[in-house]
């Protein structure tokens, strides 16, 4: 992937985290697994598998969006280092 592309993906991943709408679906999500986690009895494993899975689910969601988004944080960031670096030897051709 481009450079720009991961940064315009990073932008993107940015502004679902950072979302009212995100952040109140993840409160919303997190506390009904939990709640449902408490509700089902210890002897249902199967019901409780099923839990961690989509707790594991949901987790993988918001680490990819997160990796997005930290990976094109950190090309910028390198795209600024190059182009400082490159100003500064300009000054002395």
């Amino acid at each position: 992937m481009e450079a720009e592309d991961e940064i315009v993906m990073a932008g993107k991943a940015a502004q679902v985290l950072d979302s009212a709408l995100f952040i109140e679906a993840r409160k919303r999500v997190r506390e009904g697994i939990d709640r449902q986690m408490l509700a089902v009895p210890l002897s249902d494993q199967t019901m409780h598998t099923r839990l961690i899975v989509a707790r594991q689910v949901w987790d993988q969601i918001e680490k990819y969006l997160e990796g997005i988004k930290q990976t094109g944080e950190i090309r910028q960031f390198q795209i600024a280092q190059e182009e400082e670096r490159k100003k500064r030897f300009s000054l002395f051709g």
